[in-house]
């Protein structure tokens, strides 16, 4: 049966009509052609069309095409992204293991990906960093600009701000920066601003993370977003209060406290209330 024939008998059988399969995803009329074998669907359409029927792409192309495979890529790639943003190592490592046949004929950026996630548990699975820094030095250059690379580059930031070289941290968040794009998804542009701003406090160069703060917060807010908007809270309060700003301070923290409560984020509204008792406590001590 062909790909055409496949796709209107999935369709009846669940009773959707050509317009039905193609709402907010394509026009009906591209269903039809579709269905007439007139056209051939792209892997992201036909991904999106096979997904609203609530069918495997095995069904339409069989178990073993690379249409198949790369569904199944996608879609490892979107678990193990959700565990990482929840930093769940171990689940990361454990999916990985247990898809290794499938990674292994990974291509492009998935093969990639899973390079990057490679170098990322050396370091949270296995503590070795330097192994890890080697590596995702060693996968950079070779990836092309976009998202992953600034991830890639990111990573390499941090592996350098773990063993406290802070201007080679530096160097390469700030190649991070200048790769930015338009089109880029903020929660990545967001994740690299954080870290930047973090290596430049270490450094006590606390005027220079504000900025970067700044620009992260300004980042957020304009996409209405929550993500990582705590984190940019906290840091702005620590960097105003190392440049003597203590009731901008005091502000900034008690705004982080809130969002880490509404994300029920215990840990970070303890610590963000501390900041405020100690900051309040010093200012009374001030003033006598």
């Amino acid at each position: 049966m062909r790909l055409g024939e496949k796709i209107k008998r999935r369709r009846k059988e669940i009773g959707m009509t050509q317009i039905d399969l193609a709402e907010g995803i394509c026009t009906q009329a591209m269903v039809s052609r579709l269905e007439k074998q007139k056209v051939r669907p792209s892997r992201d359409l036909m991904e999106k069309l096979a997904d609203r029927m609530d069918t495997p792409m095995s069904f339409f192309y069989g178990e073993d095409s690379l249409e198949t495979r790369h569904s199944q890529v996608s879609q490892l790639c979107k678990m193990v992204r959700q565990h990482l943003d929840r930093r769940e190592y171990d689940s990361v490592a454990y999916l990985v293991e247990t898809n290794h046949e499938l990674i292994a004929r990974s291509v492009g950026d998935d093969k990639l990906f899973f390079e990057w996630i490679k170098g990322l548990l050396y370091t949270h699975r296995d503590g070795d960093y330097k192994k890890a820094l080697n590596h995702l030095i060693s996968i950079e250059e070779g990836t092309k600009k976009g998202e992953l690379r600034v991830e890639i580059i990111d990573s390499i930031g941090n592996q350098y701000q773990r063993i406290d070289e802070y201007k080679k941290a530096e160097e390469y968040y700030q190649k991070g920066f200048e790769s930015f794009s338009e089109w880029m998804g903020h929660e990545k542009k967001a994740k690299l601003l954080l870290n930047y701003s973090l290596c430049l406090s270490k450094q006590e160069k606390n005027r220079e993370s504000l900025e970067k703060v700044l620009q992260g917060l300004e980042l957020l807010i304009q996409n209405n977003t929550l993500f990582l908007l705590g984190d940019f809270f906290y840091q702005k309060g620590y960097c105003l209060e190392h440049l003597d700003q203590v009731r901008q301070a005091v502000e900034s923290y008690k705004k982080a406290a809130f969002i880490f409560d509404i994300q029920q984020n215990e840990r970070f509204v303890t610590m963000a209330n501390l900041a405020i008792d100690e900051l309040v406590e010093t200012e009374v001590e001030q003033n006598g």
